[in-house]
């Protein structure tokens, strides 16, 4: 170590490296290991440059660091330590952070190699995997993708409490030290259905229980997603016992992250970009993907033969907060229209909301290539790494780069305002499409209480007929095409049971009307004969048909009878009435937003009834007379209670929609009281 260090020259303190015990070799006393010793702690700038030069860039643009990349990951030396030492008394560990703070690369280029170092690499079996839609499967493909052939790996395919605790009873050797990583945890909550979940959390949960020194489990999850916990009291404790947080970088880590991989290839920086680089990266909210991409684009717009990463290059890209989306810009700007129009449609595949805030998600990559400009876009983005695909052919899926590209790229912020709506119901689409598949694998009839209907399953398929909705999986398509057969059968049986109820009411129309004939024909019954001539007249008037029977009977009851009572003191159009059950109380209402109640015998007002802010449309008592209920046209129902005088009893106010729906298909509400919600918010 000197104090002529290149570290020094560009601004570092050399003396804040070097601490106790395993950190004092941080500037040069640390022989091998993860823990790099630092050239540029070691060398000037000038011995540097008379390194080999290597032309390759050192930085890993927004692909994530893997384990093998550990010679290329610096800065985090203290945290490797740390979780080193932490996890040599713990089994368990669930590391938090912000979104782009750097948590798996940590993990995979950091923590594991040095677990590898310590423990032994032929000891340490890494099970590295993400929850997906399916936490069984990605454990399943993990096993696959290590030693284990497949008759071994099917165990962890079962979706059971105890799946996890079998795969390690059955598969690990003893003198193994298994290393299980759940990256991004969250997708438990965001990807997983809640039965997966559930069983999953509870599997995993046991297996920490069971508190075996060579089983290390450690988990990943963004911080603000621990309010999904809360259903999970199990998962709570686990947090408050294993967790750690993980800071951001202070600025001696974010200058050795930035000088030493390209120290490593003989070449240094300008004297004082990287002060700007850092002071840049500070402004610009978990960039570190921002960061390794703006430094791996500065080093391929350099002129690297003359070991010089300069500021005018730096400036030209865009710097941290700008150079993805220059770059995003300048690949767009090169598309047609066509290919623009075919770039949305995959990123709008590949987003999800969660809330107000824009996360990736993976799909099959085979989703795309079934369309010729698709697939050429598709294959433009992931050359220019814009996207990633990952996975064997046949199973390959695909997904945008980094969420950071979603923050900073103002195109795809415009089309996630634009396209909100779709991007929502997509997102939903596909978790009801999961949860209904999956069930119907157990129980059909219960499955296809999952399905769609009304004016959701409308707005999709609307939405695919406008072709604003493509792309879609084959469960989705499944889904959609079985929600749609089963509200073509259920508005069959429907349109058979109104059928059927017209008939049975139309028949009632017509006794309604002899029987009312037969009273006036008696005399001294003429006012009993109106009122059930009104009834059958209000079935006639519901179903807008005429039945020539009724129709005279009405005329004749008209013509030839006498007026019983004349009720006035409306001051507007009287818009419906209705007799109580005991037939000695009539309600009307009227445009002039009043109710009022008579006394049939004695043709008496009873009182007034105020409170609705426009005209009032329906009035209907209850079977039991105790209650009248009363709509408008201010979209409001009211409940008036008999009991206490007909004071207000209570008050919906809601949706026209809510209302109808309510009074239409509510079991509860009889047949003769659904006519409350005619011209209801008709204004």
């Amino acid at each position: 170590m000197t104090d002529k260090s290149y570290y020094s020259e560009i601004g570092g303190d050399v003396k804040g490296l070097i601490g106790d015990g395993e950190f004092k070799g941080i500037a040069g006393d640390i022989s091998g290991g993860v823990i790099n010793q630092y050239i540029i702690t070691q060398k000037s700038g000038v011995e540097i440059q008379s390194q080999t030069l290597i032309t390759g860039s050192p930085y890993l643009g927004l692909r994530k660091f893997e384990v093998d990349d550990k010679d290329r990951f610096f800065g985090r030396d203290n945290w490797i330590i740390e979780l080193t030492d932490y996890l040599k008394q713990q089994n368990v560990l669930l590391l938090l952070g912000a979104s782009g703070s750097g948590k798996s690369s940590l993990v995979q280029a950091g923590l594991i190699p040095k677990l590898k170092d310590d423990f032994g690499a032929n000891k340490l079996v890494n099970l590295t995997f993400v929850p997906d839609v399916n936490p069984f499967e990605s454990f399943y493909g993990c096993l696959l993708a290590n030693r284990y052939k497949q008759s071994q790996a099917k165990l962890a395919q079962a979706v059971k409490e105890d799946t996890l605790i079998k795969v390690v009873e059955g598969l690990k050797n003893n003198s193994d030290l298994w290393f299980i990583f759940i990256d991004q945890f969250e997708e438990l909550f965001t990807r997983t259905p809640k039965t997966e979940r559930d069983i999953f959390i509870k599997g995993l949960i046991k297996l920490i229980e069971n508190n075996d020194s060579l089983v290390k489990i450690v988990m990943t999850m963004r911080a603000d997603f621990l309010d999904k916990l809360s259903p999970y009291p199990s998962l709570g404790k686990i947090h408050d016992q294993y967790s750690k947080m993980l800071t951001d970088m202070d600025e001696s880590e974010l200058r050795l992250a930035i000088a030493e991989p390209a120290a490593r290839n003989g070449v240094i920086f300008e004297k004082g970009l990287i002060n700007q680089i850092i002071a840049d990266f500070y402004e610009q909210a978990g960039s570190l993907p921002l960061l390794q991409y703006t430094l791996d684009l500065l080093w391929e717009k350099n002129h690297i033969q003359e070991r010089v990463l300069n500021i005018k290059t730096y400036q030209e890209i865009g710097g941290v907060t700008g150079a993805l989306e220059k770059q995003a810009d300048k690949i767009y700007s090169q598309f047609n229209e066509k290919q623009r129009k075919a770039a949305e449609e995959i990123f709008l595949e590949l987003i999800s909301l969660e809330g107000k805030e824009a996360v990736s998600r993976r799909a099959d990559k085979s989703s795309f290539e079934q369309e010729e400009m698709q697939g050429e876009v598709l294959y433009q983005l992931i050359d220019n790494r814009l996207l990633v695909s990952k996975g064997e052919d046949g199973k390959a899926t695909v997904e945008v780069a980094h969420e950071a590209l979603l923050r900073s790229w103002q195109v795809l912020q415009n089309l996630i305002r634009e396209k909100e709506e779709i991007i929502v119901l997509r997102s939903r689409l596909y978790a009801d499409a999961k949860q209904w598949d999956d069930l119907q694998k157990q129980d059909a009839v219960k499955a296809s209480s999952e399905l769609w209907g009304g004016s959701k399953l409308t707005r999709i398929v609307n939405l695919i007929k406008e072709k604003s909705l493509s792309n879609l999986d084959v469960v989705a398509r499944k889904f959609i095409n079985a929600s749609y057969d089963y509200q073509k059968q259920r508005e069959k049986i429907e349109a058979e049971r109104k059928r059927r109820e017209v008939k049975t009411e139309l028949s009632l129309a017509n006794s309604l009307g002899r029987y009312s004939l037969s009273l006036f024909n008696e005399g001294g019954k003429d006012l009993e004969a109106f009122i059930e001539m009104i009834k059958a007249g209000k079935i006639l008037q519901k179903y807008e048909v005429s039945d020539t029977e009724v129709m005279n009977a009405l005329q004749t009851v008209l013509a030839e009878g006498r007026e019983y009572n004349r009720l006035e003191g409306h001051n507007g159009n009287v818009n419906s009435v209705s007799f109580s059950p005991d037939g000695k109380t009539l309600a009307t209402g009227s445009y002039d937003e009043t109710i009022k109640l008579w006394n049939v015998e004695t043709g008496k007002e009873i009182r007034t009834l105020s409170g609705h802010n426009e005209g009032v449309s329906s009035v209907s008592f209850s079977n039991d007379g105790k209650i009248l209920a009363t709509g408008s046209y201010d979209e409001t129902i009211k409940l008036w209670n008999g009991s206490n005088g007909w004071g207000l009893d209570a008050l919906i106010e809601t949706s026209c929609d809510r209302i109808r729906n309510y009074l239409l298909y509510n079991p509860n509400v009889s047949e003769s009281d659904r006519h409350l919600c005619d011209g209801i918010g008709t204004k």
